[in-house]
């Protein structure tokens, strides 16, 4: 290989390409990458291309970290003892330094630094197809799943229903045909989805093939001529699949068919318990709507709805209530100064002093927009979601994700996608992973229906999910809440009305969904990481109910994820 990734310090396997190896190689040139010792650097190469910029080989250890594919790796076809040093546009081959002075001059070539800039591009493609194609295959087999648990839900009523009818025939003879009429239309459904997942598999298995087979043979012209074709190929964004898709279980469980519908439902979450109840705790307030780990080990928790923000210590299975403050806010967290920021719908963040009770204000100013819920990275900046005062579900206004520096600085704003329309509608809950993709839970209607979309630092969106099909149908639309990150690649959605958690990577791809019923735990709302490495999953409480004011506070372990 002629890259100094391949030249170690103690051991020199090339010699100067200049002098047929005669003296040790010290120098590349980044235009024409030859290799050559310190005379023909002096010498040689810079009487005849003294604008080519030459570099110590100590100095670009990291210049190249790819696969082998140079140009130096071949030999000139008009000069054979001559390696290749660039690509000729015009004549769309690679050329030694011989022929780009005699033969080629005046045409148009690629450059070193251009070739290694398409070089990482396309290896960096090819590696996240390699990632997608994985994926897709994995909804694949989710999707496989779902058919076979909707396939024995159906059998399971079918028995059912045919040992009703002997006492009343014509009634469940209807039933029976509302049950197959259901059951056609789910696996139609189900088997476009998987149709669309076969076709994206075949597009990326194709593209990645191809790159394959460019550097197994080191075909530049395929490289050059095709890059952006192959580029475009690499970066396909997988459409995700927005069909409510029901399920033969609302049909069951509505004509009470089949008493275990429910158990077969829950099953399909993948129910080894992921999740376990470490400690269970009873607030006195009606809603965990936040809940925030300070340093000290304490919780600071907020029932937004009641304006009621509490700072607890939990003690045994009991909460002890530090301090007790009236506020509303609408998101908090610990600054990267390690101060508590909170959101008070305000223009501007807050400082909060729990010794004081002083509320003071922060350099994180989103004017003239209001700020609704934060999020500080583990990389020292915050997220703010932030809206214009009179826009809330309506098509007006300005709707904003803004990610700042500790200093208040503005570094990156989200707010249209590439067709200019909104990203987001109400910025909910924003979590973060450390590969800088941003998960935002946006509400889209006054009924809390909702999306998670996931963006890259650069803005791009990587995936918007809306739920799962086996849960989310019309009945029981996507009402996420809660958005946090619970490792690099895992991502963990509460939703409240179905009693769901849903679990998905970093790309915002499904993995599964549980639900959090089968460990007792009703109506899950806040999520926070605990410095244990637990979970604390905060809840809320049903209007009217007995024990409105005595919402539960769970921490828990989770593995399997």
């Amino acid at each position: 290989m002629g890259t100094s990734a391949s030249v170690p310090n103690s051991q020199v396997s090339i010699g100067c390409q200049l002098c047929q190896g005669k003296n040790t190689i010290q120098w590349k040139c980044v235009n024409c990458q030859f290799l050559m010792c310190s005379s023909c650097k002096d010498n040689i190469h810079l009487r005849i291309a003294k604008d080519h910029i030459i570099r110590n080989l100590n100095d670009i250890g990291e210049l190249d970290s790819g696969e082998s594919f140079n140009f130096c790796d071949v030999h000139c076809n008009e000069h054979s003892n001559q390696v290749c040093c660039s690509y000729c546009r015009t004549c769309k081959n690679v050329v030694c330094l011989k022929c780009v002075m005699k033969v080629h001059n005046g045409h148009e070539f690629v450059d070193e630094e251009e070739f290694l800039g398409k070089k990482k591009k396309l290896w960096e493609g090819h590696k996240n197809a390699v990632t997608k194609l994985s994926e897709l295959s994995t909804e694949e087999h989710k999707w496989r799943n779902i058919k076979e648990s909707e396939e024995a839900m159906y059998n399971k009523a079918k028995e059912n229903i045919q040992n009703r009818s002997i006492n009343d025939g014509d009634r469940w003879s209807e039933k029976l045909i509302d049950l197959e009429e259901i059951k056609r239309s789910i696996n139609q459904e189900i088997d476009r989805e998987l149709r669309n997942l076969a076709e994206d598999k075949r597009k990326f298995q194709e593209v990645i093939n191809v790159v394959d087979l460019i550097k197994s043979s080191k075909d530049f012209y395929k490289f050059f001529e095709r890059f952006k074709e192959l580029l475009t190929s690499l970066n396909y964004v997988i459409v995700p699949f927005k069909s409510n898709i029901g399920s033969l279980s609302d049909f069951i469980e509505g004509e009470n068919l089949v008493s275990e519908s429910c158990r077969l439902k829950t099953n399909h979450s993948g129910s080894t318990h992921i999740f376990k109840v470490v400690q269970q705790y009873t607030t006195d307030i009606r809603k965990i709507s936040l809940l925030t780990e300070l340093p000290d080990q304490t919780l600071l928790i907020s029932d937004n709805s009641s304006k009621v923000l509490q700072h607890v210590n939990l003690e045994g299975t009991s909460v002890q209530v530090k301090s007790n403050m009236t506020i509303k806010i609408f998101g908090m967290a610990v600054s990267p100064a390690g101060d508590i920021l909170v959101s008070t719908s305000g223009t501007r963040l807050k400082i909060l002093n729990l010794k004081t009770g002083e509320i003071t204000d922060s350099v994180f100013n989103v004017h003239p927009l209001k700020a609704l819920f934060l999020h500080a990275t583990r990389d020292h900046r915050v997220i703010i979601g932030a809206r214009s005062p009179e826009h809330k579900y309506s098509d007006t206004g300005r709707c904003v994700v803004i990610v700042m520096n500790q200093e208040g600085k503005y570094l990156k704003e989200y707010e249209h996608d590439g067709k200019n329309k909104s990203l987001f509608t109400y910025p909910r809950s924003i979590s973060s992973t450390s590969d800088d993709r941003i998960f935002v839970v946006d509400r889209v209607n006054d009924d809390a229906r909702g999306r998670v979309v996931v963006l890259a630092r650069g803005g791009e969106i990587i995936q918007i999910y809306s739920g799962h099909p086996h849960i989310n149908t019309e009945r029981k639309p996507f009402k996420p809440v809660y958005v946090s990150t619970i490792s690099s690649e895992r991502i963990i959605v509460t939703e409240l009305e179905t009693n769901a958690v849903h679990i998905l990577n970093n790309y915002g791809h499904f993995i599964t969904f549980y639900n959090i019923l089968d460990i007792g735990i009703e109506r899950p709302y806040s999520l926070a990481l605990s410095s244990s490495g637990h979970l604390y999953l905060g809840c809320t409480c049903k209007h009217g109910s007995p024990d409105t004011f005595m919402s539960k506070l769970y921490e828990l372990e989770y593995s399997g994820i």
